[in-house]
């Protein structure tokens, strides 16, 4: 039994894995020689939803988009108005944010694709009474992991998870008493909230 979970646990962890790298290069940014400040956005087209952000340094919000699916895999931004610096553009599905800056100069304008955040976000599996919580941790540091009752807000269970490139937690409902439960994954700084209802 303990091994049929552990496989069904490493073909999870694998199918996340296969599809962050297959979704890692999805969208590129390239500037528009005869005009530095108009900057075109490259998108694989996708039924996905995603949200496109542009960011100052300070994390200001200039521009937001939310969208349920790409009719156009292209888009155009002017920025003729913006100060010199730094800014981010910012892209969230459901798989992961990328943070990727931009540098605005008197003359130029410099994508740094070099300096990339990327940050996973948890993918969360329900079958009957059992969920599974699955990250990626490329950098391999420690993802804290915390159950609440969404009736009461009740902590139900806390745990810290220090392995490898992906981390997973296997929860077992079936003789829980609530309805509703929210999770906690926090890494590098960021926490992810989900609700489950069983």
């Amino acid at each position: 039994m303990k091994n049929t979970l552990r496989k069904s646990m490493l073909v999870v962890v694998l199918s996340i894995a296969t599809l962050a790298m297959t979704r890692a290069n999805d969208f590129y940014l390239s500037v528009k020689s005869d005009d530095n400040r108009t900057v075109d956005l490259f998108l694989e087209q996708s039924s996905h939803p995603m949200s496109i952000s542009f960011e100052d340094a300070r994390g200001e919000i200039l521009y937001n988009y939310n969208h349920k699916s790409l009719s156009t895999n292209a888009k155009r931004y002017k920025f003729d108005d913006l100060p010199n610096g730094v800014y981010y553009f910012v892209l969230e599905d459901d798989i992961k944010i990328e943070r990727v800056p931009v540098l605005f100069t008197n003359t130029k304008t410099i994508v740094e694709t070099g300096k990339v955040e990327t940050v996973y976000k948890p993918y969360y599996r329900v079958d009957n009474n059992m969920v599974s919580v699955n990250l990626l941790t490329i950098d391999e540091t420690p993802v804290e992991i915390k159950v609440y009752d969404e009736a009461t807000n009740a902590l139900l269970h806390e745990e810290v998870l220090k392995t490898g490139k992906s981390v997973g937690k296997r929860f077992d409902f079936s003789s829980a008493r609530y309805e509703s439960y929210r999770f906690e994954v926090t890494h590098n700084g960021n926490t992810f909230y989900k609700t489950v209802s069983l």
